[in-house]
């Protein structure tokens, strides 16, 4: 009797033991629920995220990689993320453009000419001072990432010049920029849920759609679609967000392997951006579709339009500092 309570004493403490230092571990490891996009190169990078955050942390950071919209569309999330139920977020920043009007800027068309001209504008002075305001929504801007410049596929013409679209049925997102855009370029926009985009190219419902290639790649639109016209009308950046509050509630050495994980994980996304963009351009040549490389004067035509029917002066009257499109648009970044 006595050696089984004796027995019973010593699995009783180490059982204590090994429940307080189990305890004592959860309360000092932080996770972050991350809700990311279908975006093939954030999904491929974000285990950069992870493994730098675990190893800049001690394993006292872990990130939870949601990928492929799986908590829901990009409002729900972002909306999500604000209210602190989600802890970090990939969005488009036109989910809050309604809340913080400058954003709206990222909708203007042709405000870069190459990538390199879009990151020294993001990363720049001015890019902060535009992305920064989410924090009046209780966000933390963290990083800019590559979603792409937005291209036009049809199966009718190898669109170049904006006369090419004319009367062509282009499905566009539920945006009053946009629409204001491609009626200016003579197409016929039609808002439709990005869902069904695949079946409404094949029954011919839609001439076309418009969308990044890393989109027209992992969605397979390339295989109902003869042209791919490299018309780079739009760069659609993807930001990263936090709860302002829950980074705000970290410990500094938490916020420091939190801050160069996402450093880590900007440049992987976008180097990865590079890589697949170039591979799909051939996927898309190889299948057969036809590849059409617009040139800075045929851009120049998109723009002249554009401007003409004042489409950067509706932009202008959504947003609250208008001086930063006209910053951008003369380069001054």
């Amino acid at each position: 009797m006595k050696t089984k309570t004796f027995l019973g004493s010593v699995l009783g403490v180490a059982v204590a033991a090994m429940m307080t230092a189990s305890a004592a571990f959860a309360d000092d490891t932080v996770t972050l629920r991350f809700a990311n996009v279908t975006n093939q190169p954030s999904k491929d990078a974000a285990q950069v995220l992870i493994d730098v955050a675990n190893k800049e942390s001690g394993g006292k950071l872990v990130i939870k990689h949601f990928p492929d919209n799986m908590l829901g569309d990009d409002r729900v999330v972002t909306e999500s993320t604000i209210l602190g139920d989600i802890d970090m977020v990939q969005t488009m920043p036109s989910t809050l453009a309604s809340m913080i009007p400058d954003l709206y800027v990222w909708d203007a068309p042709f405000l870069f000419n190459t990538i390199d001209d879009a990151w020294r504008c993001l990363d720049g002075e001015l890019g902060h001072a535009i992305n920064d305001q989410v924090e009046s929504k209780g966000l933390k801007y963290l990083a800019a990432l590559e979603n792409g410049f937005r291209h036009y596929t049809n199966n009718k013409v190898a669109v170049k010049v904006p006369a090419d679209v004319a009367g062509q049925k282009l499905r566009v997102i539920e945006s009053e920029i946009q629409i204001a855009m491609w009626r200016a370029w003579g197409a016929n926009p039609t808002p439709m849920a990005f869902t069904e985009v695949l079946s409404a190219l094949q029954q011919g419902t839609i001439d076309a759609q418009e969308n990044p290639l890393s989109i027209i790649d992992s969605n397979k639109l390339y295989e109902v679609q003869k042209y791919i016209s490299l018309t780079g009308h739009v760069f659609s950046p993807h930001i990263l967000y936090i709860n302002k509050a829950r980074y705000d509630s970290l410990e500094p050495e938490i916020q420091q392997a939190l801050d160069k994980a996402v450093a880590a994980y900007q440049k992987a996304q976008r180097e990865r951006a590079v890589e697949l963009n170039a591979l799909s351009e051939k996927k898309f040549a190889d299948a057969g579709c036809e590849v059409i490389h617009v040139t800075d004067a045929e851009k120049a035509e998109w723009r002249k339009v554009a401007t003409d029917a004042k489409v950067y002066d509706l932009v202008r009257e959504k947003m609250e500092h208008p001086e930063y499109l006209d910053k951008i648009i003369n380069g001054e970044y």
